[in-house]
């Protein structure tokens, strides 16, 4: 039964069946007892009787049949009555009688009392450990509810209480997973309200400067078309800004599904790479592609392409006149692998545990163009997808971005 597999109960439950035994053994033996004294009575009153007929000169052998007889008669019964020996006469003015009576009734009483004494007193510790238990048990949940999940809920036996107590206490942890997922939520929004109205300080602060400079000399065409193509460039810097935060917070926020479908790793890199390549030329750098064109790879196009494609344009933006930015896919037995390498000025030993992370700026980006928001994009995006984001840096010697997908998620056999 499952109620006895909590220790207290067994124990509590083993002493009522101890007590049950004690009073059916005491109740025996008061039963054999009180045979003994009723047999004491009888052979005492014979012993009387018979001596008192001897007395009388009543013949032995007469005496013998009168013990021996088991029947009674009418002259019997009607000479007890005139002598006021009938049942209803009160067993009172008996004196062996009632003093039998007396001390079987005190020693029934008297065990009574000590077996009753016993169980409530065992009953009472039985139920005052309970209330205990309760009571502690109460003093958790309440800290539960408060947000303090340090203390526990007791679990160390086994019973319905303490199967009680350990749903509570799954339910106390789901409580706190909320509960933190919740005050993550917070920071998050936070976070991202502050790092928003931080960086819109600069472009809208710039566009409102350009757009003063406007308004004040409208007739002046050489001020509106100095001033017109910074203003655009403002509004593309917002927009590209708030776009790409709200990219960066739908995955963080796991509001974005992937579709992951088999693409052509060549493919792929080449789509990511179209959009780069003029850029690439007309800053005197090489864009190469390597790797075997028949490899495929099980990922989100769209999403994975932005990721590669924001690898190579922090690959260019670090790489000087003359320098090679590389794309490299291969497959491992276990794992498949695109890298994105650049021979450029590669990253600072204190940078590269902050490379990942939103709007940070490099002291040696030396004014370069960018939000500080791809590497940490493309973090995302790979992430989300199961995969992993890898960066390896020699300072003065460029650096080496990888994505990296296990090969039963990433690999077509």
């Amino acid at each position: 039964m499952g109620i006895l597999q909590e220790k207290s109960t067994r124990m509590y439950a083993v002493f009522l069946m101890y007590l049950m035994a004690a009073l059916i053994v005491w109740t025996c033996f008061l039963c054999w007892l009180h045979g003994k004294e009723v047999q004491s009575l009888l052979f005492e009153r014979e012993q009387t009787m018979v001596s008192s007929l001897v007395e009388q000169g009543i013949s032995r052998v007469s005496i013998a049949r009168a013990v021996r007889s088991a029947e009674s008669t009418g002259e019997g019964e009607e000479l007890l009555r005139q002598l006021g020996h009938t049942q209803s006469v009160s067993f009172r003015l008996f004196p062996a009688i009632d003093r039998s009576v007396r001390l079987f009734g005190k020693t029934a009483v008297g065990m009574a009392g000590v077996l009753v004494l016993l169980l409530l007193g065992v009953t009472a510790c039985f139920l005052w450990e309970r209330e205990k238990l309760y009571r502690q048990a109460e003093g958790i949940i309440t800290q539960f509810s408060d947000g303090n999940f340090a203390c526990h809920l007791p679990q160390n036996e086994s019973g319905s209480v303490y199967q009680l107590f350990a749903a509570v206490e799954e339910l106390a942890v789901a409580l706190r997973a909320k509960s933190e997922g919740e005050q993550r939520g917070k920071a998050f929004l936070r976070d991202m309200i502050s790092d928003i109205s931080h960086q819109l300080k600069t472009p809208l602060a710039a566009l409102h400067m350009y757009t003063e400079i406007i308004a004040e000399e409208p007739d002046r065409k050489e001020t509106v078309e100095r001033f017109s193509p910074k203003t655009m460039q403002s509004l593309e810097r917002i927009e590209q800004l708030v776009q790409t935060l709200l990219k960066v917070s739908r995955i963080d926020a796991g509001s974005i599904v992937f579709h992951r479908e088999w693409q052509s790793a060549s493919g792929l890199a080449e789509s990511a790479a179209a959009d780069l390549a003029v850029r690439a030329q007309q800053e005197g750098k090489q864009l190469v592609m390597e790797g075997d064109p028949a490899q495929m790879l099980f990922c989100d196009r769209e999403w994975t392409r932005e990721a590669v494609a924001n690898l190579i344009k922090n690959a260019l933006d670090h790489t000087g006149e003359g320098g090679t930015v590389t794309v490299v896919w291969e497959q491992s037995p276990g794992m498949f692998r695109l890298s994105v390498a650049d021979d450029g000025c590669g990253i600072a030993a204190e940078d590269m545990s902050h490379v990942f992370k939103r709007f940070y700026r490099s002291k040696r980006d030396g004014g370069r163009p960018g939000l500080g928001l791809g590497l940490p994009l493309a973090k995302s995006i790979v992430e989300g997808q199961g995969g992993m984001l890898s960066v390896s840096s020699t300072p003065g010697q460029g650096a080496i971005f990888t994505i990296s997908f296990f090969m039963n998620d990433s690999v077509k056999h």
